[in-house]
Protein backbone atom coordinates (compact mmCIF):
# COMPACT_ATOMS: atom_id res chain seq x y z
CA UNK A 1 0.00 0.00 0.00
CA UNK A 2 1.14 3.36 -0.95
CA UNK A 3 1.60 6.25 1.39
CA UNK A 4 0.66 9.74 0.73
CA UNK A 5 4.41 10.59 0.48
CA UNK A 6 4.97 7.71 -2.62
CA UNK A 7 1.57 8.36 -3.96
CA UNK A 8 3.26 11.96 -4.34
CA UNK A 9 5.84 11.24 -6.05
CA UNK A 10 4.79 8.55 -8.26
CA UNK A 11 2.19 10.99 -9.62
CA UNK A 12 4.72 13.32 -10.77
CA UNK A 13 6.63 10.76 -12.16
CA UNK A 14 3.76 9.49 -14.28
CA UNK A 15 3.95 13.06 -15.68
CA UNK A 16 7.42 12.77 -16.37
CA UNK A 17 8.60 15.37 -13.42
CA UNK A 18 12.28 14.90 -13.34
CA UNK A 19 13.22 17.71 -11.13
CA UNK A 20 12.14 19.00 -7.47
CA UNK A 21 13.47 22.07 -6.22
CA UNK A 22 13.41 22.78 -2.34
CA UNK A 23 15.60 24.24 0.37
CA UNK A 24 14.86 20.65 2.89
CA UNK A 25 13.26 20.82 5.92
CA UNK A 26 12.05 17.75 7.66
CA UNK A 27 9.20 15.80 5.85
CA UNK A 28 11.41 13.11 5.03
CA UNK A 29 9.12 10.79 3.44
CA UNK A 30 8.87 12.85 0.46
CA UNK A 31 12.80 12.86 0.28
CA UNK A 32 12.80 9.34 0.23
CA UNK A 33 9.46 8.80 -2.03
CA UNK A 34 10.80 10.90 -4.57
CA UNK A 35 14.41 9.43 -4.67
CA UNK A 36 12.94 6.30 -5.13
CA UNK A 37 11.08 7.37 -8.24
CA UNK A 38 14.51 8.70 -9.68
CA UNK A 39 13.32 12.57 -9.89
CA UNK A 40 16.64 14.75 -9.54
CA UNK A 41 16.14 16.63 -5.86
CA UNK A 42 17.43 20.62 -6.31
CA UNK A 43 18.09 21.59 -2.87
CA UNK A 44 18.89 25.28 -2.55
CA UNK A 45 19.97 27.40 -0.18
CA UNK A 46 16.55 29.48 -0.01
CA UNK A 47 13.28 28.80 -0.44
CA UNK A 48 12.95 31.88 -2.70
CA UNK A 49 15.87 30.75 -5.13
CA UNK A 50 13.98 27.49 -4.60
CA UNK A 51 10.89 29.27 -6.07
CA UNK A 52 13.16 31.27 -8.50
CA UNK A 53 14.88 28.13 -10.34
CA UNK A 54 11.36 26.16 -10.48
CA UNK A 55 9.96 29.63 -12.52
CA UNK A 56 12.74 29.85 -14.59
CA UNK A 57 12.95 25.60 -15.30
CA UNK A 58 8.92 26.12 -15.88
CA UNK A 59 9.24 29.10 -18.37
CA UNK A 60 11.96 26.93 -20.36
CA UNK A 61 10.74 23.81 -20.18
CA UNK A 62 6.98 24.77 -20.38
CA UNK A 63 6.25 22.09 -18.26
CA UNK A 64 5.46 22.53 -14.14
CA UNK A 65 8.13 23.70 -12.10
CA UNK A 66 8.09 21.60 -8.45
CA UNK A 67 8.80 23.59 -5.60
CA UNK A 68 8.86 22.67 -1.65
CA UNK A 69 8.58 24.90 1.49
CA UNK A 70 8.53 23.53 5.00
CA UNK A 71 5.65 23.82 7.34
CA UNK A 72 6.36 27.96 9.02
CA UNK A 73 8.96 30.04 7.83
CA UNK A 74 9.29 27.92 4.51
CA UNK A 75 6.06 28.02 3.47
CA UNK A 76 6.18 32.25 4.40
CA UNK A 77 9.62 32.50 2.03
CA UNK A 78 8.21 30.33 -0.56
CA UNK A 79 4.75 32.26 -0.83
CA UNK A 80 6.69 35.31 -0.67
CA UNK A 81 8.58 34.79 -4.07
CA UNK A 82 5.27 33.49 -6.29
CA UNK A 83 4.96 36.46 -7.41
CA UNK A 84 7.06 36.74 -10.48
CA UNK A 85 5.88 33.58 -11.42
CA UNK A 86 2.92 34.69 -11.27
CA UNK A 87 3.00 37.95 -13.20
CA UNK A 88 4.73 35.68 -15.68
CA UNK A 89 1.76 33.42 -15.93
CA UNK A 90 4.38 30.45 -15.07
CA UNK A 91 3.03 26.54 -13.87
CA UNK A 92 4.90 26.81 -10.84
CA UNK A 93 3.29 24.33 -8.44
CA UNK A 94 3.83 24.90 -4.69
CA UNK A 95 3.93 21.83 -2.62
CA UNK A 96 4.16 22.76 1.17
CA UNK A 97 3.45 20.72 4.30
CA UNK A 98 1.53 21.95 7.20
CA UNK A 99 1.85 22.05 11.04
CA UNK A 100 0.54 18.26 12.30
CA UNK A 101 -3.43 18.36 12.45
CA UNK A 102 -3.49 17.06 16.03
CA UNK A 103 -1.28 20.26 16.81
CA UNK A 104 -3.19 23.14 15.12
CA UNK A 105 -4.46 25.96 17.28
CA UNK A 106 -2.48 25.14 19.93
CA UNK A 107 0.26 27.48 19.45
CA UNK A 108 2.94 24.67 18.37
CA UNK A 109 6.30 25.87 17.26
CA UNK A 110 6.26 27.52 13.42
CA UNK A 111 2.61 26.73 13.50
CA UNK A 112 1.41 29.37 10.19
CA UNK A 113 -1.81 29.21 8.04
CA UNK A 114 -0.16 28.56 4.70
CA UNK A 115 -3.12 29.51 2.45
CA UNK A 116 -4.00 32.45 3.26
CA UNK A 117 -0.61 33.49 2.65
CA UNK A 118 -0.60 32.08 -0.64
CA UNK A 119 -4.09 33.50 -1.69
CA UNK A 120 -3.02 36.61 -3.65
CA UNK A 121 0.26 34.96 -5.48
CA UNK A 122 -1.63 31.94 -6.79
CA UNK A 123 -4.57 31.08 -8.52
CA UNK A 124 -5.26 27.73 -6.96
CA UNK A 125 -4.93 27.59 -3.49
CA UNK A 126 -5.83 24.07 -1.73
CA UNK A 127 -5.04 22.04 0.93
CA UNK A 128 -5.24 18.23 1.37
CA UNK A 129 -8.30 17.00 3.18
CA UNK A 130 -7.82 13.16 3.44
CA UNK A 131 -4.45 10.67 2.51
CA UNK A 132 -6.87 8.98 -0.23
CA UNK A 133 -6.70 12.02 -1.92
CA UNK A 134 -3.20 12.47 -2.60
CA UNK A 135 -2.41 11.69 -6.40
CA UNK A 136 -6.14 13.15 -7.17
CA UNK A 137 -5.21 16.52 -5.50
CA UNK A 138 -1.49 16.76 -7.26
CA UNK A 139 -3.29 15.98 -10.68
CA UNK A 140 -5.90 18.73 -10.02
CA UNK A 141 -2.67 20.98 -9.05
CA UNK A 142 -1.10 19.75 -12.69
CA UNK A 143 -4.31 21.14 -14.50
CA UNK A 144 -4.91 24.58 -12.73
CA UNK A 145 -1.28 25.31 -13.43
CA UNK A 146 -0.88 24.44 -17.03
CA UNK A 147 -4.41 25.29 -17.57
CA UNK A 148 -5.27 27.65 -21.17
CA UNK A 149 -4.03 30.65 -18.80
CA UNK A 150 -1.50 29.31 -16.43
CA UNK A 151 0.06 30.15 -13.29
CA UNK A 152 1.46 29.11 -9.76
CA UNK A 153 -1.03 27.06 -7.90
CA UNK A 154 -0.59 25.65 -4.12
CA UNK A 155 -1.59 22.33 -2.53
CA UNK A 156 -0.57 22.31 1.20
CA UNK A 157 -0.08 18.77 2.87
CA UNK A 158 -0.07 18.29 6.01
CA UNK A 159 2.53 16.69 7.53
CA UNK A 160 1.06 14.00 9.89
CA UNK A 161 -0.23 12.45 6.15
CA UNK A 162 2.88 11.63 4.57
CA UNK A 163 3.23 8.19 6.28
CA UNK A 164 -0.18 7.59 6.00
CA UNK A 165 -1.71 4.80 3.75
CA UNK A 166 -3.17 6.45 0.50
CA UNK A 167 -4.66 3.33 -1.43
CA UNK A 168 -5.08 5.37 -4.77
CA UNK A 169 -4.52 4.26 -8.23
CA UNK A 170 -1.37 6.37 -9.88
CA UNK A 171 -2.23 7.37 -13.41
CA UNK A 172 -1.25 9.98 -15.73
CA UNK A 173 -4.14 12.37 -17.39
CA UNK A 174 -4.47 11.97 -21.44
CA UNK A 175 -2.84 15.05 -23.05
CA UNK A 176 -1.66 17.18 -20.58
CA UNK A 177 1.80 17.75 -20.20
CA UNK A 178 2.73 21.12 -20.32
CA UNK A 179 1.78 24.97 -20.68
CA UNK A 180 -0.19 24.31 -24.47
CA UNK A 181 -1.95 21.11 -23.69
CA UNK A 182 -5.14 22.99 -24.17
CA UNK A 183 -5.66 25.28 -26.57
CA UNK A 184 -8.74 27.22 -27.22
CA UNK A 185 -9.76 27.58 -30.98
CA UNK A 186 -10.59 30.70 -32.94
CA UNK A 187 -13.79 31.61 -34.13
CA UNK A 188 -13.29 32.02 -37.43
CA UNK A 189 -15.77 34.64 -38.49
CA UNK A 190 -13.92 37.03 -35.82
CA UNK A 191 -10.54 36.11 -37.08
CA UNK A 192 -11.58 36.93 -40.95
CA UNK A 193 -12.64 40.14 -39.93
CA UNK A 194 -9.47 40.78 -37.51
CA UNK A 195 -7.75 40.18 -40.93
CA UNK A 196 -9.86 42.62 -43.00
CA UNK A 197 -9.73 45.50 -40.46
CA UNK A 198 -5.77 45.01 -40.61
CA UNK A 199 -5.80 45.05 -44.57
CA UNK A 200 -8.13 48.14 -44.43
CA UNK A 201 -5.46 49.93 -42.10
CA UNK A 202 -3.42 52.64 -43.73
CA UNK A 203 -0.58 51.80 -40.74
CA UNK A 204 -1.82 48.29 -39.06
CA UNK A 205 0.73 47.41 -36.12
CA UNK A 206 0.89 43.71 -34.22
CA UNK A 207 1.74 43.83 -30.87
CA UNK A 208 2.89 40.34 -29.32
CA UNK A 209 3.07 39.84 -25.71
CA UNK A 210 4.36 36.90 -23.19
CA UNK A 211 1.15 34.59 -24.83
CA UNK A 212 2.70 34.60 -28.20
CA UNK A 213 5.91 33.03 -26.37
CA UNK A 214 4.16 30.69 -23.72
CA UNK A 215 1.94 29.34 -27.16
CA UNK A 216 5.30 28.73 -29.34
CA UNK A 217 3.44 31.03 -32.22
CA UNK A 218 6.87 32.88 -33.49
CA UNK A 219 6.63 30.60 -37.11
CA UNK A 220 2.79 31.76 -37.36
CA UNK A 221 3.23 34.93 -36.11
CA UNK A 222 6.45 36.00 -38.63
CA UNK A 223 4.32 34.51 -41.19
CA UNK A 224 1.42 36.58 -40.79
CA UNK A 225 3.47 39.48 -40.25
CA UNK A 226 5.76 39.45 -43.44
CA UNK A 227 2.83 38.09 -45.75
CA UNK A 228 0.36 40.73 -44.83
CA UNK A 229 3.91 43.15 -44.52
CA UNK A 230 2.62 44.51 -41.23
CA UNK A 231 4.99 45.73 -38.26
CA UNK A 232 5.93 43.56 -35.29
CA UNK A 233 6.16 45.50 -31.88
CA UNK A 234 6.34 43.18 -28.73
CA UNK A 235 6.20 43.46 -24.85
CA UNK A 236 9.42 42.77 -22.93
CA UNK A 237 8.11 39.85 -22.14
CA UNK A 238 6.59 39.34 -25.94
CA UNK A 239 10.71 39.18 -26.53
CA UNK A 240 11.05 35.97 -28.89
CA UNK A 241 8.01 36.60 -30.53
CA UNK A 242 9.62 37.08 -34.23
CA UNK A 243 12.71 37.33 -34.67
CA UNK A 244 14.40 40.95 -33.79
CA UNK A 245 17.01 41.04 -36.93
CA UNK A 246 13.67 41.02 -38.63
CA UNK A 247 13.01 44.46 -40.21
CA UNK A 248 9.43 44.14 -39.36
CA UNK A 249 10.14 43.93 -35.85
CA UNK A 250 10.42 47.19 -34.22
CA UNK A 251 11.20 46.10 -30.54
CA UNK A 252 10.13 46.45 -27.18
CA UNK A 253 7.24 48.74 -25.91
CA UNK A 254 6.54 50.55 -22.74
CA UNK A 255 8.76 51.48 -20.08
CA UNK A 256 11.95 49.60 -20.62
CA UNK A 257 12.13 50.08 -24.28
CA UNK A 258 13.19 51.13 -27.59
CA UNK A 259 12.07 54.44 -28.54
CA UNK A 260 11.64 53.37 -32.41
CA UNK A 261 9.04 50.26 -30.62
CA UNK A 262 7.21 53.29 -29.10
CA UNK A 263 6.66 55.44 -32.03
CA UNK A 264 5.39 52.69 -34.25
CA UNK A 265 1.99 52.46 -31.49
CA UNK A 266 1.98 56.71 -32.00
CA UNK A 267 2.17 56.57 -34.98
CA UNK A 268 -0.21 53.23 -36.17
CA UNK A 269 -3.65 53.42 -36.72
CA UNK A 270 -4.68 49.84 -35.83
CA UNK A 271 -3.62 47.41 -33.77
CA UNK A 272 -3.73 43.50 -33.31
CA UNK A 273 -2.91 42.72 -29.87
CA UNK A 274 -2.49 39.31 -28.94
CA UNK A 275 -1.02 37.82 -26.06
CA UNK A 276 -0.45 40.97 -24.12
CA UNK A 277 -2.57 42.00 -21.19
CA UNK A 278 -1.89 45.86 -22.00
CA UNK A 279 -0.97 46.48 -18.50
CA UNK A 280 1.06 49.35 -17.28
CA UNK A 281 4.93 47.90 -18.43
CA UNK A 282 4.12 47.23 -21.85
CA UNK A 283 2.19 50.57 -22.11
CA UNK A 284 4.17 52.93 -19.46
CA UNK A 285 1.11 53.22 -17.72
CA UNK A 286 -1.29 53.46 -20.47
CA UNK A 287 0.18 56.52 -21.25
CA UNK A 288 0.95 55.05 -24.74
CA UNK A 289 -2.40 55.90 -27.16
CA UNK A 290 -3.67 52.78 -27.43
CA UNK A 291 -7.13 53.94 -26.96
CA UNK A 292 -6.87 56.59 -30.09
CA UNK A 293 -6.31 53.08 -32.15
CA UNK A 294 -8.69 50.61 -33.52
CA UNK A 295 -8.00 47.46 -31.59
CA UNK A 296 -7.99 43.97 -32.32
CA UNK A 297 -7.03 42.06 -29.00
CA UNK A 298 -6.82 38.07 -29.18
CA UNK A 299 -5.56 36.39 -25.87
CA UNK A 300 -6.19 32.49 -24.45
CA UNK A 301 -7.62 34.59 -20.92
CA UNK A 302 -11.42 36.32 -21.56
CA UNK A 303 -10.77 38.42 -18.26
CA UNK A 304 -7.83 40.63 -19.73
CA UNK A 305 -9.35 41.73 -23.05
CA UNK A 306 -11.59 44.96 -22.43
CA UNK A 307 -9.56 45.37 -19.19
CA UNK A 308 -7.60 49.00 -19.94
CA UNK A 309 -8.60 49.11 -23.88
CA UNK A 310 -11.73 49.56 -25.58
CA UNK A 311 -11.68 46.79 -28.32
CA UNK A 312 -13.33 46.46 -31.51
CA UNK A 313 -13.06 43.66 -32.11
CA UNK A 314 -11.87 40.56 -29.20
CA UNK A 315 -11.47 36.99 -30.15
CA UNK A 316 -10.59 34.31 -27.05
CA UNK A 317 -8.09 32.29 -28.44
CA UNK A 318 -4.44 30.01 -28.07
CA UNK A 319 -2.19 32.46 -29.94
CA UNK A 320 -0.80 29.34 -31.74
CA UNK A 321 -4.14 28.50 -33.02
CA UNK A 322 -5.74 31.97 -34.06
CA UNK A 323 -2.43 32.82 -35.95
CA UNK A 324 -1.73 29.73 -37.94
CA UNK A 325 -5.24 29.97 -38.92
CA UNK A 326 -4.97 33.46 -39.97
CA UNK A 327 -1.87 32.65 -41.98
CA UNK A 328 -4.22 30.53 -43.68
CA UNK A 329 -6.83 32.19 -44.63
CA UNK A 330 -4.13 34.91 -46.07
CA UNK A 331 -2.90 31.99 -48.21
CA UNK A 332 -6.11 30.77 -49.56
CA UNK A 333 -7.82 33.89 -50.07
CA UNK A 334 -4.69 35.30 -51.96
CA UNK A 335 -4.52 38.39 -49.51
CA UNK A 336 -0.35 38.19 -49.05
CA UNK A 337 1.11 41.50 -50.00
CA UNK A 338 4.48 42.93 -50.87
CA UNK A 339 5.89 45.42 -48.99
CA UNK A 340 3.67 48.64 -48.08
CA UNK A 341 4.65 52.11 -48.19
CA UNK A 342 3.87 51.91 -44.12
CA UNK A 343 6.20 49.12 -43.56
CA UNK A 344 9.08 50.52 -45.65
CA UNK A 345 8.98 53.66 -43.87
CA UNK A 346 9.36 52.06 -40.39
CA UNK A 347 12.12 49.99 -41.50
CA UNK A 348 14.01 53.15 -42.87
CA UNK A 349 13.52 54.51 -39.37
CA UNK A 350 14.79 51.43 -37.20
CA UNK A 351 17.77 51.50 -39.59
CA UNK A 352 18.36 54.56 -37.94
CA UNK A 353 17.61 53.80 -34.76
CA UNK A 354 19.36 50.83 -35.01
CA UNK A 355 22.34 53.10 -35.71
CA UNK A 356 22.13 55.15 -32.91
CA UNK A 357 21.75 52.28 -30.26
CA UNK A 358 25.18 51.41 -32.00
CA UNK A 359 26.66 54.64 -30.44
CA UNK A 360 24.91 54.67 -27.42
CA UNK A 361 27.85 54.23 -25.56
CA UNK A 362 29.93 56.93 -27.69
CA UNK A 363 26.84 59.85 -27.82
CA UNK A 364 25.97 58.96 -23.71
CA UNK A 365 29.62 60.03 -22.48
CA UNK A 366 30.69 58.81 -19.00
CA UNK A 367 33.94 57.75 -17.20
CA UNK A 368 34.09 53.75 -17.04
CA UNK A 369 32.67 51.40 -18.80
CA UNK A 370 29.16 51.99 -20.55
CA UNK A 371 26.43 49.34 -19.80
CA UNK A 372 25.59 49.29 -24.09
CA UNK A 373 29.68 47.99 -24.30
CA UNK A 374 28.64 44.83 -22.09
CA UNK A 375 25.54 44.11 -24.30
CA UNK A 376 27.01 45.01 -27.27
CA UNK A 377 29.59 42.11 -26.35
CA UNK A 378 27.11 39.33 -25.03
CA UNK A 379 25.61 39.91 -28.59
CA UNK A 380 28.81 39.25 -30.46
CA UNK A 381 30.06 36.36 -28.36
CA UNK A 382 26.30 34.54 -27.75
CA UNK A 383 24.46 33.06 -30.12
CA UNK A 384 21.10 32.86 -32.04
CA UNK A 385 20.05 29.12 -29.83
CA UNK A 386 21.35 31.33 -26.90
CA UNK A 387 19.32 32.43 -23.64
CA UNK A 388 20.00 35.89 -22.28
CA UNK A 389 18.30 36.70 -19.15
CA UNK A 390 17.98 40.06 -17.46
CA UNK A 391 16.76 41.09 -14.12
CA UNK A 392 14.32 43.88 -13.37
CA UNK A 393 14.57 47.40 -12.95
CA UNK A 394 17.29 48.60 -15.91
CA UNK A 395 18.64 45.70 -17.00
CA UNK A 396 15.47 45.01 -18.65
CA UNK A 397 15.95 48.25 -20.24
CA UNK A 398 19.68 47.56 -21.51
CA UNK A 399 18.63 44.08 -22.52
CA UNK A 400 15.00 44.53 -23.48
CA UNK A 401 16.90 47.14 -26.30
CA UNK A 402 19.86 46.55 -27.14
CA UNK A 403 19.87 42.84 -27.09
CA UNK A 404 17.79 41.49 -30.27
CA UNK A 405 17.04 37.78 -30.16
CA UNK A 406 15.82 35.61 -32.40
CA UNK A 407 12.11 34.24 -32.00
CA UNK A 408 11.67 31.41 -29.65
CA UNK A 409 12.20 31.44 -25.87
CA UNK A 410 15.68 33.25 -26.35
CA UNK A 411 14.49 35.26 -23.57
CA UNK A 412 13.97 35.36 -19.65
CA UNK A 413 13.52 37.70 -17.32
CA UNK A 414 12.61 39.12 -13.78
CA UNK A 415 8.89 40.03 -14.39
CA UNK A 416 9.68 42.54 -10.97
CA UNK A 417 11.85 40.71 -8.65
CA UNK A 418 14.79 42.11 -8.27
CA UNK A 419 17.08 39.02 -8.30
CA UNK A 420 15.33 36.58 -10.18
CA UNK A 421 17.80 36.45 -12.49
CA UNK A 422 20.18 34.04 -11.79
CA UNK A 423 18.98 31.53 -9.67
CA UNK A 424 16.06 31.80 -12.62
CA UNK A 425 18.83 31.59 -14.95
CA UNK A 426 20.09 28.33 -13.16
CA UNK A 427 16.77 26.70 -13.67
CA UNK A 428 17.04 28.00 -17.03
CA UNK A 429 19.81 26.03 -17.44
CA UNK A 430 18.42 22.86 -16.07
CA UNK A 431 15.94 23.11 -18.28
CA UNK A 432 17.97 23.59 -21.56
CA UNK A 433 20.80 21.66 -20.58
CA UNK A 434 22.13 21.84 -24.42
CA UNK A 435 21.54 25.53 -24.67
CA UNK A 436 24.37 28.42 -23.22
CA UNK A 437 22.45 30.59 -20.67
CA UNK A 438 23.45 34.23 -19.40
CA UNK A 439 22.54 36.50 -17.40
CA UNK A 440 22.40 40.18 -16.54
CA UNK A 441 22.06 41.94 -13.32
CA UNK A 442 23.37 44.21 -11.29
CA UNK A 443 25.65 44.26 -7.60
CA UNK A 444 21.79 45.18 -5.86
CA UNK A 445 20.72 42.19 -7.79
CA UNK A 446 23.52 39.67 -7.42
CA UNK A 447 23.13 39.89 -3.45
CA UNK A 448 20.01 38.12 -3.11
CA UNK A 449 20.90 34.88 -3.81
CA UNK A 450 24.65 34.75 -4.23
CA UNK A 451 24.36 31.76 -2.30
CA UNK A 452 23.20 29.84 -5.09
CA UNK A 453 26.97 29.67 -6.39
CA UNK A 454 27.06 26.60 -4.02
CA UNK A 455 24.07 25.16 -5.14
CA UNK A 456 24.81 25.34 -9.07
CA UNK A 457 28.56 23.81 -8.19
CA UNK A 458 27.02 20.93 -6.35
CA UNK A 459 24.58 20.72 -8.65
CA UNK A 460 26.69 21.24 -11.89
CA UNK A 461 24.85 23.90 -13.50
CA UNK A 462 26.67 26.13 -16.29
CA UNK A 463 25.15 29.24 -15.98
CA UNK A 464 26.81 32.41 -16.69
CA UNK A 465 25.99 35.85 -14.79
CA UNK A 466 27.46 39.54 -15.51
CA UNK A 467 27.26 41.62 -12.77
CA UNK A 468 26.88 45.63 -13.79
CA UNK A 469 29.06 46.84 -10.96
CA UNK A 470 28.19 50.15 -10.12
CA UNK A 471 27.92 50.09 -6.15
CA UNK A 472 24.63 51.77 -6.28
CA UNK A 473 21.24 51.02 -6.86
CA UNK A 474 21.40 52.71 -10.35
CA UNK A 475 17.72 52.82 -11.32
CA UNK A 476 16.88 54.35 -8.41
CA UNK A 477 19.57 56.89 -8.41
CA UNK A 478 18.26 57.83 -12.04
CA UNK A 479 15.02 58.81 -10.79
CA UNK A 480 16.47 60.42 -7.70
CA UNK A 481 18.54 62.46 -9.93
CA UNK A 482 15.74 63.63 -12.11
CA UNK A 483 14.03 64.84 -8.54
CA UNK A 484 17.05 66.83 -8.04
CA UNK A 485 17.44 65.17 -4.95
CA UNK A 486 19.74 61.99 -4.27
CA UNK A 487 19.99 60.64 -0.77
CA UNK A 488 22.61 58.23 -0.56
CA UNK A 489 22.01 56.24 2.13
CA UNK A 490 19.77 54.10 0.66
CA UNK A 491 21.38 54.32 -2.71
CA UNK A 492 25.08 53.57 -2.03
CA UNK A 493 26.80 50.45 -1.19
CA UNK A 494 30.47 49.26 -1.01
CA UNK A 495 32.02 48.06 -3.93
CA UNK A 496 32.12 44.14 -3.33
CA UNK A 497 34.24 42.03 -5.75
CA UNK A 498 31.88 39.57 -6.95
CA UNK A 499 34.33 37.79 -8.96
CA UNK A 500 36.51 36.84 -5.83
CA UNK A 501 33.31 36.22 -4.27
CA UNK A 502 32.39 33.84 -6.75
CA UNK A 503 35.73 32.18 -6.78
CA UNK A 504 36.01 31.67 -3.14
CA UNK A 505 32.84 29.40 -3.86
CA UNK A 506 35.26 27.65 -6.47
CA UNK A 507 33.50 29.19 -9.14
CA UNK A 508 35.06 31.10 -11.99
CA UNK A 509 35.01 34.67 -11.42
CA UNK A 510 36.27 37.47 -13.14
CA UNK A 511 36.75 41.82 -12.64
CA UNK A 512 36.66 43.69 -16.26
CA UNK A 513 37.51 47.25 -15.11
CA UNK A 514 38.53 47.76 -19.20
CA UNK A 515 36.07 48.01 -21.77
CA UNK A 516 38.26 45.99 -23.95
CA UNK A 517 38.52 43.28 -21.73
CA UNK A 518 34.87 42.42 -21.56
CA UNK A 519 34.41 40.24 -24.54
CA UNK A 520 37.30 38.24 -23.40
CA UNK A 521 36.23 37.65 -19.94
CA UNK A 522 32.77 36.66 -21.02
CA UNK A 523 34.17 33.73 -23.90
CA UNK A 524 36.31 32.42 -20.61
CA UNK A 525 33.38 32.52 -18.25
CA UNK A 526 31.50 30.37 -21.06
CA UNK A 527 34.07 28.48 -21.71
CA UNK A 528 34.92 27.08 -17.92
CA UNK A 529 32.23 24.92 -18.12
CA UNK A 530 30.53 25.71 -14.94
CA UNK A 531 28.71 28.50 -13.29
CA UNK A 532 30.77 31.67 -13.82
CA UNK A 533 30.54 34.99 -12.90
CA UNK A 534 32.01 38.17 -14.76
CA UNK A 535 32.22 41.29 -12.36
CA UNK A 536 32.24 44.36 -14.66
CA UNK A 537 32.97 47.86 -12.95
CA UNK A 538 30.18 50.34 -14.91
CA UNK A 539 29.26 53.56 -14.26
CA UNK A 540 26.52 54.67 -12.00
CA UNK A 541 25.86 57.89 -15.07
CA UNK A 542 24.76 55.79 -18.08
CA UNK A 543 21.07 55.64 -18.43
CA UNK A 544 19.15 53.16 -19.51
CA UNK A 545 16.52 53.07 -22.25
CA UNK A 546 12.95 53.83 -20.87
CA UNK A 547 10.10 55.84 -21.36
CA UNK A 548 10.78 58.33 -18.83
CA UNK A 549 12.69 60.08 -20.72
CA UNK A 550 10.68 59.05 -24.41
CA UNK A 551 10.99 62.85 -25.71
CA UNK A 552 14.59 63.06 -25.30
CA UNK A 553 16.03 59.81 -25.99
CA UNK A 554 17.29 57.97 -29.16
CA UNK A 555 16.83 54.50 -28.21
Amino acid sequence: MLTVAQAIAKTLAAYGTEKFFCLCGGDHDLWYALEDEGIEIINCRTENAAVYMADGYARMTGKPGFVYGQRGPGVANLAGALADPLWARSPVISLTSAIHLSSRDRFEYQDVDGLPLHAGVTKWNKTLSAPNRAAAMVRAAIRAALSPSPGPVHLEIPSDMFHLESGEDIYREEDIDTVNSFRPAPDMEKLSAIIEGLLRAERPLIVAGKGVVISQAWDELTGLAEALSIPVATSLGGKGSIDEMNDLAMGVIGRNSRKIGNDSVRDCDAVLAIGTRLGGLATHKWSLPFDQKTLFHIDVDPEIIGRNYKTSISLVADAKLALGAAVRIVAERKLARSQTGWAAHMAGRLAEWRGHAARLHETQKVEGIHQAEVIAAARRVLGPNDVIGADTGAHGGWVGALFPVAAGKTMIRANGSLGWVFPGALGAALGAPDRRVVAITGDGGMLYHIAEFETALRCNIPAVVVVLNNACLASEYQTQKRHQRTVTSVLDYRDVDFAAVARSFGAFGVRVTQSKDIEQALRDAIADGGPALVDVVVSREAQSPSANRDKTRLV
